[in-house]
Protein backbone atom coordinates (compact mmCIF):
# COMPACT_ATOMS: atom_id res chain seq x y z
CA UNK A 1 0.00 0.00 0.00
CA UNK A 2 1.23 3.44 -1.45
CA UNK A 3 1.85 5.86 1.08
CA UNK A 4 -1.59 7.85 1.57
CA UNK A 5 -3.94 10.72 4.19
CA UNK A 6 -7.08 10.03 2.82
CA UNK A 7 -9.74 7.10 2.31
CA UNK A 8 -13.09 7.02 0.97
CA UNK A 9 -15.44 4.54 1.19
CA UNK A 10 -19.02 4.12 -1.45
CA UNK A 11 -21.90 5.76 0.26
CA UNK A 12 -24.22 4.74 -2.50
CA UNK A 13 -24.94 2.35 -4.93
CA UNK A 14 -28.12 1.28 -7.37
CA UNK A 15 -30.67 3.12 -4.82
CA UNK A 16 -28.63 1.60 -1.82
CA UNK A 17 -27.79 4.85 0.34
CA UNK A 18 -25.59 5.53 3.50
CA UNK A 19 -23.77 2.34 2.99
CA UNK A 20 -20.85 3.72 4.42
CA UNK A 21 -22.46 4.11 7.52
CA UNK A 22 -21.22 0.54 8.43
CA UNK A 23 -17.77 1.67 8.64
CA UNK A 24 -16.71 1.90 12.05
CA UNK A 25 -13.11 1.99 14.38
CA UNK A 26 -11.17 2.96 11.33
CA UNK A 27 -7.24 3.57 12.41
CA UNK A 28 -4.33 3.76 9.86
CA UNK A 29 -0.52 3.19 10.43
CA UNK A 30 2.65 4.28 9.11
CA UNK A 31 5.32 2.38 8.63
CA UNK A 32 7.08 2.21 12.04
CA UNK A 33 3.94 1.03 13.14
CA UNK A 34 2.91 4.09 14.84
CA UNK A 35 -0.84 5.68 14.54
CA UNK A 36 -1.20 8.47 11.73
CA UNK A 37 -4.18 10.09 13.81
CA UNK A 38 -7.22 9.86 11.49
CA UNK A 39 -9.87 11.68 11.73
CA UNK A 40 -13.63 10.83 9.94
CA UNK A 41 -14.03 13.76 7.67
CA UNK A 42 -17.91 13.06 6.59
CA UNK A 43 -20.05 9.47 6.25
CA UNK A 44 -17.41 7.02 4.83
CA UNK A 45 -14.36 9.43 4.25
CA UNK A 46 -11.32 9.08 6.58
CA UNK A 47 -7.94 11.58 7.10
CA UNK A 48 -5.12 11.14 8.43
CA UNK A 49 -2.86 13.60 9.68
CA UNK A 50 0.81 11.57 9.06
CA UNK A 51 1.08 9.34 5.88
CA UNK A 52 0.12 5.94 6.26
CA UNK A 53 0.38 2.35 4.65
CA UNK A 54 -1.42 0.08 6.85
CA UNK A 55 -5.27 0.59 7.96
CA UNK A 56 -7.70 -1.34 9.69
CA UNK A 57 -11.52 -0.68 10.26
CA UNK A 58 -14.96 -2.61 10.93
CA UNK A 59 -17.77 -2.95 8.72
CA UNK A 60 -21.00 -3.89 10.66
CA UNK A 61 -23.10 -6.04 8.19
CA UNK A 62 -26.69 -5.90 10.27
CA UNK A 63 -30.00 -7.00 8.53
CA UNK A 64 -30.33 -4.87 5.18
CA UNK A 65 -33.28 -3.21 4.27
CA UNK A 66 -35.10 -5.20 1.41
CA UNK A 67 -34.60 -2.08 -1.06
CA UNK A 68 -30.84 -2.37 -0.58
CA UNK A 69 -30.73 -6.11 -1.91
CA UNK A 70 -29.13 -7.28 -3.21
CA UNK A 71 -26.71 -4.44 -4.42
CA UNK A 72 -25.27 -4.34 -0.89
CA UNK A 73 -23.07 -6.86 1.26
CA UNK A 74 -24.91 -8.49 4.21
CA UNK A 75 -24.41 -11.80 6.50
CA UNK A 76 -27.43 -12.93 8.38
CA UNK A 77 -28.12 -16.42 10.04
CA UNK A 78 -25.35 -19.23 8.34
CA UNK A 79 -25.14 -17.31 5.29
CA UNK A 80 -24.01 -14.07 3.44
CA UNK A 81 -22.71 -12.03 0.41
CA UNK A 82 -19.44 -10.00 0.86
CA UNK A 83 -19.41 -7.17 -2.17
CA UNK A 84 -15.71 -5.81 -1.71
CA UNK A 85 -16.82 -2.76 -4.07
CA UNK A 86 -18.85 -1.54 -0.32
CA UNK A 87 -16.03 -3.00 1.92
CA UNK A 88 -12.94 -1.43 0.61
CA UNK A 89 -12.02 2.62 -0.13
CA UNK A 90 -12.89 3.15 -3.75
CA UNK A 91 -9.24 3.82 -4.52
CA UNK A 92 -7.90 0.11 -3.75
CA UNK A 93 -7.44 -1.20 -7.46
CA UNK A 94 -6.50 -4.38 -6.57
CA UNK A 95 -5.96 -6.62 -3.32
CA UNK A 96 -5.29 -10.38 -1.61
CA UNK A 97 -8.16 -11.36 -0.03
CA UNK A 98 -8.26 -13.75 3.01
CA UNK A 99 -11.15 -15.25 4.88
CA UNK A 100 -11.23 -16.23 8.50
CA UNK A 101 -14.52 -18.13 9.00
CA UNK A 102 -16.63 -19.58 11.34
CA UNK A 103 -16.41 -23.70 11.66
CA UNK A 104 -18.18 -25.57 9.03
CA UNK A 105 -18.86 -22.17 6.90
CA UNK A 106 -17.09 -21.96 3.37
CA UNK A 107 -16.49 -18.94 0.81
CA UNK A 108 -17.21 -19.52 -2.83
CA UNK A 109 -16.09 -16.62 -5.97
CA UNK A 110 -15.76 -16.52 -9.97
CA UNK A 111 -12.05 -16.18 -8.32
CA UNK A 112 -9.86 -19.12 -8.38
CA UNK A 113 -8.33 -19.19 -4.53
CA UNK A 114 -4.04 -19.92 -4.66
CA UNK A 115 -2.66 -22.50 -2.31
CA UNK A 116 -2.68 -20.95 0.16
CA UNK A 117 -6.48 -19.80 -0.09
CA UNK A 118 -6.24 -16.31 -0.86
CA UNK A 119 -8.14 -14.51 -3.63
CA UNK A 120 -6.10 -12.40 -6.00
CA UNK A 121 -8.97 -9.73 -6.71
CA UNK A 122 -8.08 -7.42 -9.63
CA UNK A 123 -11.15 -5.41 -10.17
CA UNK A 124 -12.46 -5.01 -6.22
CA UNK A 125 -15.75 -3.31 -7.66
CA UNK A 126 -16.94 -6.35 -9.90
CA UNK A 127 -16.02 -9.32 -6.53
CA UNK A 128 -18.72 -11.01 -5.01
CA UNK A 129 -17.90 -13.79 -1.91
CA UNK A 130 -20.59 -16.12 -1.21
CA UNK A 131 -19.90 -17.63 2.54
CA UNK A 132 -22.12 -19.56 4.81
CA UNK A 133 -22.80 -22.95 6.04
CA UNK A 134 -22.74 -25.82 3.43
CA UNK A 135 -23.12 -24.09 0.17
CA UNK A 136 -23.14 -26.67 -2.47
CA UNK A 137 -21.90 -26.33 -5.83
CA UNK A 138 -22.08 -28.06 -9.16
CA UNK A 139 -20.55 -26.96 -12.61
CA UNK A 140 -20.29 -27.67 -16.16
CA UNK A 141 -18.58 -26.51 -19.44
CA UNK A 142 -21.16 -25.27 -21.85
CA UNK A 143 -19.85 -25.47 -25.05
CA UNK A 144 -16.87 -24.15 -23.83
CA UNK A 145 -17.84 -21.68 -21.40
CA UNK A 146 -17.37 -22.67 -17.57
CA UNK A 147 -20.84 -22.81 -15.35
CA UNK A 148 -21.01 -23.02 -11.66
CA UNK A 149 -23.95 -22.73 -9.60
CA UNK A 150 -23.68 -22.31 -5.50
CA UNK A 151 -26.68 -22.77 -3.64
CA UNK A 152 -27.89 -22.39 0.02
CA UNK A 153 -31.11 -22.94 1.25
CA UNK A 154 -33.70 -25.69 0.98
CA UNK A 155 -35.64 -25.01 -2.23
CA UNK A 156 -39.29 -27.12 -3.91
CA UNK A 157 -36.42 -28.12 -6.98
CA UNK A 158 -33.27 -29.65 -7.35
CA UNK A 159 -29.86 -28.34 -7.32
CA UNK A 160 -29.29 -29.94 -10.91
CA UNK A 161 -32.84 -28.19 -11.53
CA UNK A 162 -31.05 -24.81 -11.40
CA UNK A 163 -27.78 -25.93 -13.58
CA UNK A 164 -29.64 -27.28 -15.97
CA UNK A 165 -31.95 -24.13 -16.92
CA UNK A 166 -28.83 -22.01 -16.36
CA UNK A 167 -27.15 -24.48 -18.97
CA UNK A 168 -30.21 -23.72 -21.68
CA UNK A 169 -29.97 -19.92 -20.90
CA UNK A 170 -27.11 -19.68 -21.83
CA UNK A 171 -26.75 -21.60 -24.43
CA UNK A 172 -29.50 -19.41 -25.80
CA UNK A 173 -27.18 -16.00 -25.43
CA UNK A 174 -24.12 -17.61 -26.66
CA UNK A 175 -26.44 -18.50 -29.82
CA UNK A 176 -27.95 -14.58 -29.91
CA UNK A 177 -24.76 -12.82 -29.50
CA UNK A 178 -22.09 -15.88 -31.08
CA UNK A 179 -19.50 -14.40 -28.36
CA UNK A 180 -18.24 -16.73 -25.67
CA UNK A 181 -18.09 -15.76 -22.59
CA UNK A 182 -14.64 -16.07 -21.02
CA UNK A 183 -13.61 -17.76 -17.84
CA UNK A 184 -16.08 -18.93 -15.56
CA UNK A 185 -19.62 -17.66 -15.18
CA UNK A 186 -20.65 -18.61 -11.54
CA UNK A 187 -24.34 -18.44 -10.48
CA UNK A 188 -25.16 -18.02 -6.36
CA UNK A 189 -28.63 -18.96 -5.18
CA UNK A 190 -29.86 -18.45 -1.90
CA UNK A 191 -33.08 -17.51 0.36
CA UNK A 192 -33.82 -13.75 0.89
CA UNK A 193 -32.35 -12.49 4.24
CA UNK A 194 -35.48 -10.52 4.68
CA UNK A 195 -39.03 -10.33 3.00
CA UNK A 196 -39.17 -8.83 -0.29
CA UNK A 197 -42.44 -7.16 -0.17
CA UNK A 198 -44.28 -7.43 -3.59
CA UNK A 199 -41.29 -9.21 -4.86
CA UNK A 200 -40.45 -12.61 -5.74
CA UNK A 201 -36.85 -12.68 -6.24
CA UNK A 202 -34.08 -10.08 -6.98
CA UNK A 203 -30.68 -10.61 -8.38
CA UNK A 204 -27.73 -8.39 -9.40
CA UNK A 205 -25.03 -9.44 -12.12
CA UNK A 206 -21.75 -8.25 -11.15
CA UNK A 207 -18.42 -8.97 -13.33
CA UNK A 208 -19.15 -12.67 -14.40
CA UNK A 209 -21.24 -13.40 -10.97
CA UNK A 210 -24.99 -13.70 -10.81
CA UNK A 211 -26.65 -13.15 -7.69
CA UNK A 212 -30.09 -14.48 -6.86
CA UNK A 213 -32.22 -14.17 -3.79
CA UNK A 214 -35.54 -15.49 -4.13
CA UNK A 215 -38.17 -15.28 -1.09
CA UNK A 216 -39.38 -18.79 -0.08
CA UNK A 217 -42.54 -17.06 1.55
CA UNK A 218 -43.20 -15.01 -1.81
CA UNK A 219 -45.95 -17.39 -2.99
CA UNK A 220 -44.07 -19.07 -5.68
CA UNK A 221 -45.84 -21.88 -7.16
CA UNK A 222 -43.68 -23.27 -10.14
CA UNK A 223 -40.40 -22.74 -8.30
CA UNK A 224 -38.91 -24.69 -12.06
CA UNK A 225 -40.66 -21.56 -14.32
CA UNK A 226 -39.20 -19.08 -11.58
CA UNK A 227 -35.86 -20.07 -12.24
CA UNK A 228 -36.07 -20.07 -16.14
CA UNK A 229 -37.83 -16.23 -15.99
CA UNK A 230 -35.28 -15.31 -13.35
CA UNK A 231 -32.00 -16.41 -15.41
CA UNK A 232 -33.56 -15.30 -18.94
CA UNK A 233 -32.91 -12.05 -17.60
CA UNK A 234 -29.86 -12.08 -15.37
CA UNK A 235 -27.80 -13.93 -17.46
CA UNK A 236 -28.13 -12.04 -20.58
CA UNK A 237 -26.10 -9.20 -18.13
CA UNK A 238 -23.05 -11.47 -18.25
CA UNK A 239 -22.97 -10.48 -22.14
CA UNK A 240 -25.01 -7.56 -21.80
CA UNK A 241 -23.44 -5.04 -20.77
CA UNK A 242 -20.85 -6.68 -18.75
CA UNK A 243 -19.20 -8.01 -21.83
CA UNK A 244 -19.00 -4.70 -23.64
CA UNK A 245 -16.73 -2.28 -23.30
CA UNK A 246 -18.80 0.68 -23.82
CA UNK A 247 -18.93 4.22 -21.62
CA UNK A 248 -22.11 6.03 -20.45
CA UNK A 249 -25.05 5.51 -19.60
CA UNK A 250 -26.94 2.70 -21.59
CA UNK A 251 -29.27 1.65 -19.08
CA UNK A 252 -32.29 1.49 -20.99
CA UNK A 253 -30.56 -1.15 -23.62
CA UNK A 254 -29.17 -3.19 -20.96
CA UNK A 255 -32.37 -3.33 -18.94
CA UNK A 256 -35.01 -2.40 -20.99
CA UNK A 257 -34.14 -4.24 -24.38
CA UNK A 258 -33.10 -7.38 -22.23
CA UNK A 259 -36.38 -7.84 -19.97
CA UNK A 260 -37.93 -7.76 -23.54
CA UNK A 261 -35.23 -10.55 -24.50
CA UNK A 262 -35.91 -12.58 -21.24
CA UNK A 263 -39.47 -12.32 -22.39
CA UNK A 264 -39.28 -13.72 -25.73
CA UNK A 265 -36.77 -16.28 -24.00
CA UNK A 266 -39.27 -17.92 -21.87
CA UNK A 267 -41.78 -17.74 -24.87
CA UNK A 268 -39.43 -19.62 -26.96
CA UNK A 269 -38.68 -22.24 -23.67
CA UNK A 270 -42.96 -22.79 -23.92
CA UNK A 271 -42.64 -21.62 -19.88
CA UNK A 272 -45.05 -18.57 -21.28
CA UNK A 273 -47.65 -19.26 -24.44
CA UNK A 274 -48.48 -16.66 -27.00
CA UNK A 275 -51.26 -14.80 -24.99
CA UNK A 276 -49.22 -14.48 -21.62
CA UNK A 277 -46.61 -12.70 -24.15
CA UNK A 278 -49.07 -10.33 -25.15
CA UNK A 279 -50.67 -9.92 -21.40
CA UNK A 280 -47.17 -9.26 -19.99
CA UNK A 281 -46.51 -6.44 -22.75
CA UNK A 282 -50.17 -5.22 -21.95
CA UNK A 283 -49.13 -4.85 -18.07
CA UNK A 284 -45.83 -3.29 -19.05
CA UNK A 285 -48.07 -0.87 -20.85
CA UNK A 286 -50.10 0.00 -18.18
CA UNK A 287 -47.25 0.40 -15.31
CA UNK A 288 -46.01 2.73 -18.66
CA UNK A 289 -49.00 4.72 -18.76
CA UNK A 290 -49.22 5.26 -14.51
CA UNK A 291 -45.77 7.05 -14.79
CA UNK A 292 -45.11 10.51 -16.06
CA UNK A 293 -42.72 10.25 -19.31
CA UNK A 294 -41.18 13.56 -19.61
CA UNK A 295 -37.65 12.51 -20.14
CA UNK A 296 -35.64 10.16 -23.23
CA UNK A 297 -34.88 7.41 -22.76
CA UNK A 298 -31.24 8.70 -22.64
CA UNK A 299 -31.95 11.12 -20.01
CA UNK A 300 -34.26 8.57 -17.75
CA UNK A 301 -30.91 6.17 -17.96
CA UNK A 302 -28.89 9.10 -16.42
CA UNK A 303 -31.20 9.40 -13.42
CA UNK A 304 -32.21 5.88 -12.95
CA UNK A 305 -31.36 5.80 -8.89
CA UNK A 306 -32.14 9.45 -8.52
CA UNK A 307 -35.73 9.33 -9.86
CA UNK A 308 -38.83 7.06 -8.88
CA UNK A 309 -39.61 6.84 -12.81
CA UNK A 310 -39.66 3.38 -13.67
CA UNK A 311 -39.24 4.25 -17.72
CA UNK A 312 -35.88 2.77 -18.11
CA UNK A 313 -37.28 -0.65 -17.37
CA UNK A 314 -41.11 -0.33 -18.59
CA UNK A 315 -40.35 2.26 -21.80
CA UNK A 316 -37.16 0.49 -22.46
CA UNK A 317 -39.13 -2.80 -23.03
CA UNK A 318 -41.92 -1.27 -24.96
CA UNK A 319 -39.63 0.42 -27.27
CA UNK A 320 -37.45 -3.35 -27.85
CA UNK A 321 -41.20 -4.35 -28.47
CA UNK A 322 -41.94 -2.01 -31.11
CA UNK A 323 -38.52 -1.92 -32.29
CA UNK A 324 -38.67 -5.96 -33.16
CA UNK A 325 -41.88 -5.64 -35.21
CA UNK A 326 -40.48 -3.16 -37.13
CA UNK A 327 -37.47 -4.66 -38.36
CA UNK A 328 -39.56 -7.88 -38.98
CA UNK A 329 -42.25 -6.15 -40.94
CA UNK A 330 -39.03 -4.22 -42.47
CA UNK A 331 -37.24 -7.29 -43.34
CA UNK A 332 -40.40 -9.55 -44.09
CA UNK A 333 -39.30 -11.67 -40.90
CA UNK A 334 -35.72 -12.20 -42.08
CA UNK A 335 -34.44 -9.66 -39.13
CA UNK A 336 -35.19 -9.77 -35.70
CA UNK A 337 -33.95 -7.74 -32.76
CA UNK A 338 -31.79 -10.95 -32.01
CA UNK A 339 -29.71 -10.07 -35.19
CA UNK A 340 -28.69 -6.61 -33.90
CA UNK A 341 -27.51 -8.32 -30.84
CA UNK A 342 -25.36 -10.72 -33.14
CA UNK A 343 -24.03 -7.66 -34.76
CA UNK A 344 -23.48 -5.76 -31.41
CA UNK A 345 -20.31 -8.59 -30.82
CA UNK A 346 -18.99 -8.95 -33.84
CA UNK A 347 -17.69 -5.47 -34.89
CA UNK A 348 -20.75 -3.33 -34.72
CA UNK A 349 -19.49 -1.49 -32.29
CA UNK A 350 -16.11 -0.42 -31.18
CA UNK A 351 -14.41 -0.68 -27.89
CA UNK A 352 -14.86 2.67 -25.42
CA UNK A 353 -17.12 3.81 -27.58
CA UNK A 354 -20.23 6.41 -26.32
CA UNK A 355 -22.95 3.40 -25.78
CA UNK A 356 -25.58 5.35 -26.06
CA UNK A 357 -24.60 6.82 -29.55
CA UNK A 358 -23.02 3.34 -30.09
CA UNK A 359 -26.51 1.21 -29.95
CA UNK A 360 -28.37 3.62 -31.68
CA UNK A 361 -26.29 3.94 -34.36
CA UNK A 362 -26.74 0.04 -34.86
CA UNK A 363 -30.46 -0.22 -34.33
CA UNK A 364 -31.13 2.36 -36.75
CA UNK A 365 -30.69 0.09 -39.96
CA UNK A 366 -33.22 2.52 -42.32
CA UNK A 367 -34.56 5.51 -42.20
CA UNK A 368 -37.98 4.87 -40.63
CA UNK A 369 -36.07 2.98 -37.70
CA UNK A 370 -33.45 5.93 -37.24
CA UNK A 371 -36.84 8.12 -37.06
CA UNK A 372 -38.16 5.67 -34.35
CA UNK A 373 -35.26 5.71 -32.50
CA UNK A 374 -34.74 9.70 -32.58
CA UNK A 375 -38.62 9.38 -30.93
CA UNK A 376 -38.75 7.24 -28.58
CA UNK A 377 -34.67 6.72 -27.26
CA UNK A 378 -32.95 10.11 -27.88
CA UNK A 379 -36.55 11.85 -27.62
CA UNK A 380 -39.34 11.91 -25.15
CA UNK A 381 -41.96 10.50 -27.25
CA UNK A 382 -45.11 8.97 -26.21
CA UNK A 383 -45.73 5.42 -27.07
CA UNK A 384 -49.20 4.86 -27.93
CA UNK A 385 -49.80 1.10 -28.94
CA UNK A 386 -53.21 1.87 -29.53
CA UNK A 387 -52.05 3.60 -32.49
CA UNK A 388 -48.95 1.85 -33.64
CA UNK A 389 -49.81 -1.64 -33.22
CA UNK A 390 -52.87 -2.48 -35.42
CA UNK A 391 -50.20 -2.12 -38.75
CA UNK A 392 -48.86 -5.64 -37.35
CA UNK A 393 -52.28 -7.25 -36.93
CA UNK A 394 -51.89 -6.30 -32.91
CA UNK A 395 -54.94 -4.53 -31.55
CA UNK A 396 -54.93 -2.58 -27.20
CA UNK A 397 -58.35 -2.44 -25.95
CA UNK A 398 -57.85 -0.32 -22.79
CA UNK A 399 -61.42 0.49 -22.29
CA UNK A 400 -61.25 -1.64 -18.62
CA UNK A 401 -59.38 -1.52 -15.87
CA UNK A 402 -56.73 -3.31 -17.20
CA UNK A 403 -55.40 -3.22 -20.88
CA UNK A 404 -55.71 -6.00 -22.97
CA UNK A 405 -53.38 -6.96 -26.08
CA UNK A 406 -54.46 -9.25 -28.77
CA UNK A 407 -53.79 -10.28 -32.48
CA UNK A 408 -56.33 -8.78 -34.70
CA UNK A 409 -59.72 -10.35 -36.28
CA UNK A 410 -59.02 -10.05 -39.47
CA UNK A 411 -54.95 -10.60 -40.38
CA UNK A 412 -53.16 -10.24 -43.89
CA UNK A 413 -50.69 -12.58 -45.38
CA UNK A 414 -47.76 -10.36 -44.40
CA UNK A 415 -49.35 -9.89 -40.49
CA UNK A 416 -49.92 -13.61 -40.07
CA UNK A 417 -46.33 -14.42 -41.16
CA UNK A 418 -44.86 -11.34 -39.33
CA UNK A 419 -47.03 -12.62 -36.15
CA UNK A 420 -45.75 -16.34 -37.00
CA UNK A 421 -42.22 -15.60 -36.58
CA UNK A 422 -42.70 -13.20 -33.30
CA UNK A 423 -44.65 -16.89 -32.08
CA UNK A 424 -47.86 -16.97 -32.64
Amino acid sequence: MSPTRFWSFRNAYAGALDIAERVEEFRAFGDSGHDARVRKSAVGEFRSELDATKISYTVKLSEPRAADLPHVSWLVGDRGFLMLADLVPLDIEGLSAEFVLPTGWTVESSIAPDSNGRFEVLAPEKSVFFVGRSLRKASKSVEGMMLETVLSGTWRFKDDDALKTATRVMKKYLALTGFRLPGKSLIMIAPAPVSLGNSTWKAETRGSTVVLLMDRSGGIENWKAQLDVSFAHEILHLWVPNSLKLEGDYDWFFEGFTLYVALRTVLDFKVIDFKEFLNTLARVYDTYLSHPDDLSLVEASERRWTSPVTNVYVKGMLVAFLYDLMVRKESAGKTTLADRYRALFNGGVADNSDGNEAIISLLGSSPAISDFTKSYIENSGEIKLQQLLPEYGLQLDSSGKKSRLRVGRKLSDDQKQLLRSLGY
